[in-house]
């Protein structure tokens, strides 16, 4: 008897909560989360808010209370919301993003040799004037893991195409955990000044894991490739 009654009463305590997580008083802000590019102003407190796709917005409040060099620009993911009018955000969440400027193979930053440590990729993409990509990462600590892209132009003014590699030097960490890098390539210095409208063709390898859990190189995404036009994509 008293077991049945204990079932009734922890019955009216579900429907309770049931009920309350049904009340539709509290708002949720429709929210994005995207890689965009911020601009500072004189007091390096972020002004703008400039997503790859859509129009550049003023920022009305954020409420990271971020700090950046006075008059630059940074790029991040950030979780914000565009206000009503469509012309302002407020930003809740900034996160600093890896951006590897592209550099030739005898550049002195890799004069260790090119390191070619595996990863995934989960998601790669074009926008304004960026290679993004979210790359998966096996991982013990996380910590000294360093990015670089290394860039082939040799064919860059008779075909218009952009080969590049991805540098990743895992410095020896195991392959424990799974662990997420958010990667943002700079495009912009391939723009033509007497042919600005170009349309170039990036193509991009990287050394993955192959069914054995080895290290392979990966040309699937060389062949399209990506079509970047500068400023308009």
């Amino acid at each position: 008897m008293i077991r049945r009654m204990l079932h009734i009463v922890w019955l009216w305590i579900w429907l309770f909560l049931m009920a309350a997580c049904g009340d539709d008083d509290y708002y949720y802000p429709p929210v994005k989360l995207e890689f965009v590019t911020v601009e500072a102003g004189e007091d390096g407190r972020i002004q703008t808010l400039i997503p790859d796709k859509g129009e550049v917005l003023a920022v009305s409040e954020d409420r990271t209370g971020s700090i950046i060099s006075p008059n630059t620009s940074k790029r991040v993911m950030s979780n914000y919301e565009v206000l009503s009018g469509g012309n302002a955000a407020t930003i809740y969440s900034l996160q600093s993003l890896i951006t590897p400027v592209p550099k030739p193979e005898d550049d002195p930053v890799y004069k260790d040799g090119i390191k070619l440590d595996p990863v995934e990729v989960v998601s790669i993409w074009l926008g304004r004037d960026y290679l993004n990509m979210i790359l998966n990462l096996k991982v013990s600590t996380a910590k000294g893991h360093v990015f670089g892209i290394v860039e082939d132009v040799s064919e860059l003014k008779t075909n218009g195409i952009v080969n590049m590699l991805l540098y990743h030097d895992a410095n020896s960490d195991g392959e424990y955990y799974n662990r997420r890098a958010y990667i943002s390539v700079p495009l912009a210095q391939y723009r033509d000044e007497e042919n600005p409208g170009q349309t170039i063709k990036i193509k991009f390898k990287y050394y993955a894991y192959d069914k054995e859990g080895s290290a392979i190189e990966s040309d699937k995404y060389c062949d399209p490739g990506f079509d970047y036009t500068p400023g308009q994509n």
